[in-house]
């Protein structure tokens, strides 16, 4: 009796909250050709109040004629119609009603009319095909927003007699209910079963509940209101977002585990509802960042109150950092036009008109679509499209950041349920900490000071498993972690939904030395992962393995990899385990592989640049990942050892799309004559690689005056001489800067790219992030140039823009010793590390420079 209460309750309040609409007509049409049930006339009796209690009016018939006369009517309701009940005139006349703006409302055995009319069955979106006795059933509440279901709780339970449909209609219908099958018997599709739903058709809205078999529903006060939703949002006056939606991972739906709060004020958590209490504050999603996504949420207020969705800004306390680095996608009904429901705050007014259309009035629930890809930002409201937006501001991006919600003050109440996220396979790779599991079994956290963050998910023996709520394997092509093992070793299965889920993939884990000497393990994935990710693993007894990052591929970029852009790499390392001894690691004296020449280290440690499926592979991934398209391999002559690897590196860079470009190094007797003997042999030996590109980069030319022997070259290559001084070079193709320290101040920079359009010449000026060489070369006083968190990397960014460059080229991607790369770096004692840059902590942090790179490609590809 006290839950029966309740639910009146919750009712009544919702009833009241409703705004007035505007008076309309309905039609209730009852014909049946089959079974009658007995629950009709309490039907049109319920109806009949519902429209004297929200001012439409009910006309009620079992007379098929009236279909050839529609006009006068907001939306048909079949209620409890069986068999074939119009003829061919009719269902001409009733389509071109719908299609044409009309509104269809199915009550129950709606589904079990109209057998031989397609099109019937697509307004309905199923028909019937079974049912067990009536019984009690749990329904289970999918979208809260729409008017039908608003009032009600996560779940529902009641009696009814509950249908089995012939096929499911998820797929084309957005689903508000469903049933859960374990609370009852007889139910047979699968677990996965809609009963009520709704969806746009042709220029009308079609909506359908399996609910309303018995006469004791049409005196329910919540099954009324279901009634009445359905009926409001058919007719056209509430606004819904009736859009089929798959795929989508829950953000907050009751739980705010992995959400934080920055700054004063929060938001009550109570019926997964989030209320807003005081303020300035925002409620954002610490647990990750989001690439390429959609981004659902449904929204109420009252009055004129004023709140906003944040996205595309750094992890930070304060909230003044998601209002200066990111976007909010407004939610007030009064003030200038960029600061009202559906702008882009201060930057980008909605269509008005289609907003207005689309918009439910305060008190009532609206649903927000944030669909970001790239440097885009599409803003639809209950299904509507009312902003399309592009960044151009460089201190901001889109491409990567983290979301949230805004409570703005005491006198402003708003609401927010259904938090949802589905991420688009063209958003690249999204990595996490591995100890950020939601869910587990077996596994502890474990400290390990050379792990991202300090911590690994750690303790793992046979059987034990992880799951991540919050990473979705939709679309997911390739897997990657990161793991040490001073144990035995074993195996990582993959898989989607749960721990006994589909197995997308598996990968072996080596015993890699001890439990600080990490190394990175990856495989392809098979299959079509669906729910959130969960890894199972296997192996002998005692302690397998730790686990310090994961990452998963959809196999794409949201941006391009560009031949215009190219960034220096060095294959000068090496390692006792691949060739048989430490290479350049020890620079400075240092003592590997803890101890390195170098004032950032590495996240895949002292690594080998002959480890051509390991390390070097993992590279070009990362180089993709940059949108860069080509690498300039370091090259320091014929039979070098950089010489002997180029071919590996080739091999893995064309497995990625990638080309390889050289940077012709300043070796030992180095003259004009043997540059041009290079570039021939450089031709000869690598010219038929599918990965060849035909540019060289000469490195300190102006150590040779006269390069007139280029010449017998020139054609079908590109040389470029480093510098700015368009009297040295003469015989070159191009010019390019390589100093990161440089690019800060851009010396020169437009002269040379004014002379280099006027004859014809590539300019390529370099962009570097910083630059630090403390560690590989104590004592020097060589200045150096600091990071500011990414500000210097953006600052040469715009420089080099600036002059309309030909190619850009970046200093470095892995040129440990100057502490110029882009490479991703781990934090580590006597380190500095990439926290913080962009905003950035944790896993994110190691990739923001490799991210911010594909920003400034898609800025340079859409100048």
């Amino acid at each position: 009796m006290l839950s029966k209460l309740l639910s009146l309750a919750l009712v009544a309040a919702s009833l009241t909250a409703v705004p007035a609409d505007p008076a309309y007509q309905v039609l209730v049409f009852s014909k049946t050709a089959g079974f009658r049930h007995d629950a009709i006339p309490a039907g049109v009796q319920a109806i009949r109040d519902l429209g004297a209690a929200n001012d439409f009016t009910v006309t009620a018939t079992e007379d098929a004629g009236a279909f050839t006369n529609l006009s006068g009517y907001e939306a048909v309701i079949f209620l409890n119609t069986t068999g074939d009940v119009l003829d061919d005139t009719q269902q001409a006349a009733f389509q071109s009603y719908v299609d044409g703006g009309g509104g269809y409302v199915g009550v129950h055995a709606a589904a079990d009319t109209e057998y031989g009319w397609p099109y019937y069955e697509k307004l309905a979106g199923a028909y019937f095909r079974s049912h067990p006795a009536v019984q009690q059933a749990t329904v289970r509440t999918e979208s809260r927003a729409h008017p039908a279901t608003a009032h009600l709780g996560p779940a529902w339970t009641r009696t009814d007699e509950w249908y089995n449909y012939r096929t499911n209609p998820r797929a084309s219908a957005r689903v508000l209910q469903s049933l859960d099958e374990t609370t009852y018997s007889g139910g047979d599709m699968g677990g996965d079963h809609p009963i009520t739903w709704c969806h746009p058709q042709g220029r009308g809205r079609a909506f359908y509940t399996g609910l309303g078999h018995t006469v004791e529903s049409y005196a329910d006060p919540a099954f009324r209101s279901v009634l009445l939703g359905g009926i409001r949002y058919a007719a056209g006056v509430a606004q819904a977002d009736c859009r089929p939606e798959n795929g989508y991972t829950p953000l907050y739906n009751g739980s705010t585990s992995g959400w934080s709060q920055a700054g004063p004020g929060g938001f009550g958590n109570a019926d997964a509802t989030l209320t807003s209490q005081g303020g300035m504050g925002l409620l954002w999603y610490s647990a990750r960042e989001l690439g390429a996504y959609s981004l659902k949420l449904d929204w109420r207020v009252t009055g004129d109150s004023n709140s906003g969705v944040f996205v595309g800004f750094p992890a930070s306390a304060d909230p003044q950092s998601a209002v200066d680095n990111g976007y909010e996608v407004q939610i007030d009904a009064s003030d200038t036009p960029d600061r009202t429901t559906g702008s882009v705050y201060g930057f980008q007014a909605a269509d008005q008109a289609a907003r207005d259309a689309a918009l439910n009035p305060p008190g009532s629930w609206n649903t927000y679509e944030l669909l970001v890809e790239g440097e885009r930002l599409r803003v639809y409201l209950n299904g509507v499209q009312i902003n399309d937006f592009t960044n151009t501001d460089p201190r901001r991006s889109l491409r990567q950041g983290h979301v949230g919600i805004q409570n703005h003050g005491a006198a402003d109440q708003v609401a927010f349920r259904n938090v949802r996220v589905k991420e688009l396979s063209g958003g690249g790779s999204v990595t996490v900490e591995g100890e950020s599991y939601t869910s587990s079994s077996g596994v502890q956290i474990a400290a390990h000071p050379p792990a991202s963050g300090g911590r690994t998910l750690g303790y793992v023996d046979n059987g034990d498993w992880a799951g991540y709520a919050n990473v979705a394997t939709t679309g997911a092509k390739t897997f990657a972690a990161r793991v040490s093992s001073g144990g035995v070793g074993g195996t990582i299965q993959v898989r989607s939904g749960s721990a006994t889920g589909p197995l997308l993939g598996s990968v072996a884990v080596p015993v890699t030395g001890g439990w600080e000497s990490f190394q990175n393990v990856s495989t392809a994935l098979t299959g079509s992962g669906t729910g959130p990710l969960f890894l199972v693993f296997t192996g002998g007894s005692g302690n397998l393995f730790d686990l310090d990052t994961i990452t998963l591929d959809t196999g794409g970029t949201a941006q391009p990899p560009s031949d215009k852009v190219h960034v220096f790499y060095y294959p000068w390392y090496g390692s006792p385990q691949v060739s048989g001894g430490w290479r350049h690691w020890q620079q400075g004296g240092r003592t590997p592989p803890g101890d390195i020449g170098a004032d950032f280290y590495p996240a895949l440690g002292a690594y080998d640049s002959g480890d051509f499926t390991g390390a070097v592979a993992q590279h070009m991934k990362w180089i993709r990942q940059s949108a860069a398209g080509v690498l300039v391999l370091s090259w320091w002559g014929r039979g070098s050892y950089e010489d002997g690897l180029a071919r590996g590196v080739m091999d893995a860079a064309a497995r990625e799309g990638l080309k390889v470009a050289w940077h012709l190094e300043p070796y030992s007797g180095r003259t004009a004559a043997s540059t041009v003997d290079d570039i021939r042999y450089i031709n000869q030996t690598y010219g038929a690689h599918p990965a060849f590109s035909n540019a060289f980069y000469v490195f300190e030319s102006l150590r040779i005056t006269d390069w007139s022997a280029l010449d017998q070259v020139n054609q079908g290559n590109v040389i470029l001489a480093q510098t700015t001084d368009t009297s040295k070079i003469a015989h070159f193709g191009g010019m390019y800067t390589y100093d990161a320290i440089a690019g800060a101040t851009a010396p020169g920079w437009q002269q040379a790219a004014d002379y280099a359009r006027q004859h014809g010449l590539v300019w390529a000026p370099s962009v570097g992030p910083g630059y630090l060489d403390d560690r590989a070369v104590p004592g020097n006083t060589t200045p150096t140039l600091a990071r500011d968190d990414g500000a210097t990397y953006d600052k040469e960014w715009s420089n080099a823009l600036a002059t309309m460059p030909t190619w850009v080229s970046i200093t470095s991607f892995n040129e440990w010793h100057e502490g110029s790369v882009i490479e991703p770096a781990v934090p580590r004692a006597g380190y500095q590390s990439f926290e913080g840059a962009y905003g950035r902590t944790g896993a994110a942090a190691q990739t923001a420079y490799l991210d911010r790179t594909a920003y400034w490609v898609g800025r340079f590809a859409g100048s």
